[in-house]
């Protein structure tokens, strides 16, 4: 995420670094945001007090947000893993940040099939695992996996890691 991010021109913030009295309440409670400064540069703030494995899907959500030039203001604040009553721009946040950490060719190739697997291998909470299984089990039934030549290129990116895990 860290390379993602130095692509993006993205600097990642922990909440830590600025102390308490910085953020508002709702603000602190949040997983995280990002903001554009008036020179362009963007900030990615993270709740560095969350679990390490909603961190990573927050600071993926956030990396999505720059990745797709949504619009950084007004400052939204990721409160949730759940996909339910989410801004178009939310959801294609949480889109990017599961196929960036949880490529669906890559599971499939490894056979996975449970929400621990999903944990276990993309170092992900077990609300995102779910979810992304949930669309796993959709594309098995499918199985067109590495139908789409970025998919394709993808799990070929991947060919250490599949072996490696297999």
């Amino acid at each position: 995420l860290k390379a993602v991010a130095k692509y993006l021109n993205v600097s990642i913030i922990p909440y830590s670094r600025l102390g308490s009295n910085v953020f508002s309440d709702k603000m602190a409670a949040g997983d995280g945001f990002t903001t554009a400064l008036l020179d362009g540069k963007k900030l990615v703030f993270i709740n560095d007090i969350k679990d390490m494995r909603r961190m990573r899907f927050t600071l993926a959500h956030e990396l999505g947000h720059v990745a797709l030039n949504h619009k950084l203001d007004p400052i939204a604040h990721r409160n949730t893993e759940f996909d339910e009553g989410l801004t178009p721009d939310e959801m294609q946040a949480n889109v990017f940040a599961r196929d960036l950490l949880m490529p669906a060719g890559v599971l499939a190739k490894l056979h996975v099939t449970t929400v621990d697997e999903i944990m276990r291998i993309c170092n992900v909470s077990r609300v995102s695992a779910q979810i992304r299984l949930e669309r796993l089990t959709e594309l098995y039934k499918r199985n067109k996996f590495g139908a789409h030549p970025l998919e394709r290129q993808v799990i070929s990116q991947f060919k250490d890691f599949i072996s490696s895990k297999k």
